[in-house]
């Protein structure tokens, strides 16, 4: 009884240790090996995802999106043309900076999260 015992045992650490020293197959493909991003990465990538906004089709004619800037800032990226409002592109950055404050607040990070703005004025097409 205990000989049938121990090679019952002894089968199922085989065989599991035989599936499991295998692991995972690498991938072979550039755009497949894992990568992990750092947690200013993470913010940007998730504002950048539900608030880019371009309103170039419409009155305002400015975009509005979110970039890493490494170590722990996060940079709001204004384009605008000369026909844009001051006033609008001003709102914009606002709210801007209040989304940044809350996406970095939701995740726990609000204490070590900076902000900067980087305007960039664009040509008009005539």
């Amino acid at each position: 009884m205990k000989l049938r015992r121990w090679m019952i045992v002894a089968t199922v650490v085989v065989t599991f240790a035989a599936m499991y020293s295998t692991g995972a197959p690498r991938p072979t493909e550039p755009g497949m090996i894992a990568y992990t991003p750092t947690r200013v990465e993470w913010l940007a990538l998730q504002l950048e995802a539900d608030y880019r906004d371009e309103n170039f089709e419409n009155v305002g004619q400015y975009s509005i999106g979110f970039a890493p800037k490494f170590p722990n800032t996060i940079m709001i990226l204004v384009n605008y043309t000369g026909a844009a409002s001051a006033a609008n592109v001003d709102t914009a950055i606002d709210v801007a900076r209040i989304l940044v404050k809350k996406e970095a607040s939701n995740y726990g990070w609000s204490d070590w999260v900076k902000v900067e703005v980087q305007r960039k004025v664009l040509p008009t097409n005539h």
